[in-house]
């Protein structure tokens, strides 16, 4: 762990408790202490760029943001930070995904910047960040296909079973089978059980970490990553000093060469000390 001078940090089940709201003391200072050590701090997330900008403000963070899964980048957060990473799904390609999602009858949300198209499953879901007032709405095919027509940097179809640990629901793999079969050049991935995200070709969060590292300055010798789930493994893969948090997955853990302790017990600060102790950060 000796010479890093980046630390990309998934959200959901690294950072934050696994209420996926609750970001703890202990964790909010070890970042500030890598700050004033001089390195950079990444939140590295699926969520959207608003979002994560939110946490950011909320806990005063000194942090670069990965969001959408690497489909955005940005030297902090909004409105005062600078995208300087973007990427969006073709209109065809978009198109391709929605057909095989709305047959799943799963709600499914498309992402442009500050907004998001949703179609609703039976449940009639809103979508957290529309609730919270973060970003707008609009509802319906018509409207997510005018959506993919301008760009969309993510599509998001989300069934039961949504946190990790729960039972996966029974739509999930013929939908994930179906969409990796008619778009195998895509990034089609999941942050838990019951969701699939499809994004660009040129997303993921290695690639965007990939692109923040050379922004800094900086090699993936350089370069450290946390992380949890499925959509962590590309930022794994690509940063020298991978961590596979206490709460991991099998697929997690097989390409880290670290381990911390869970979300739940603050595994982040943990591993900030780590790298702090070692006196060569």
């Amino acid at each position: 762990m000796k010479h890093v001078r980046l630390i990309a940090l998934d959200m959901d089940g690294t950072l934050l408790m696994s209420d996926h709201r609750t970001l703890p003391q202990r964790n909010i200072e070890a970042i500030r202490r890598a700050d004033a050590a001089g390195i950079h701090v990444c939140i590295a997330t699926g969520r959207m760029l608003e979002d994560a900008s939110y946490f950011i403000h909320r806990y005063d963070l000194p942090c670069a943001i990965i969001a959408a899964n690497g489909a955005r980048a940005s030297d902090g957060a909004l409105p005062g930070g600078k995208i300087l990473y973007r990427c969006s799904l073709t209109p065809e390609d978009a198109h391709t995904a929605i057909d095989l999602m709305l047959a799943s009858g799963m709600m499914i949300n498309g992402f442009e910047d500050g907004l998001v198209s949703t179609v609703q499953d039976e449940t009639r879901r809103v979508y957290h960040l529309v609730q919270r007032g973060l970003i707008d709405v609009r509802y319906g095919e018509a409207a997510l296909r005018a959506a993919a027509d301008r760009g969309l940097m993510k599509l998001f179809a989300v069934g039961r079973g949504s946190d990790i640990g729960d039972t996966p629901d029974a739509r999930i793999a013929p939908l994930r089978k179906a969409l990796m079969h008619a778009l195998p050049h895509l990034q089609i991935t999941s942050s838990a059980s019951g969701n699939i995200e499809v994004m660009p070709a040129q997303a993921g969060k290695g690639a965007a970490l990939e692109w923040l590292a050379v922004h800094f300055g900086l090699t993936g010798e350089e370069v450290m990553a946390m992380g949890d789930a499925q959509n962590d493994v590309s930022m794994l893969q690509y940063a020298a000093h991978s961590v596979a948090m206490g709460n991991a997955t099998l697929e997690v853990r097989a390409v880290c060469r670290h381990e911390t302790l869970s979300n739940d017990e603050c595994g982040v600060a943990a591993m900030i000390d780590r790298v702090l102790a070692a006196k060569e950060v």
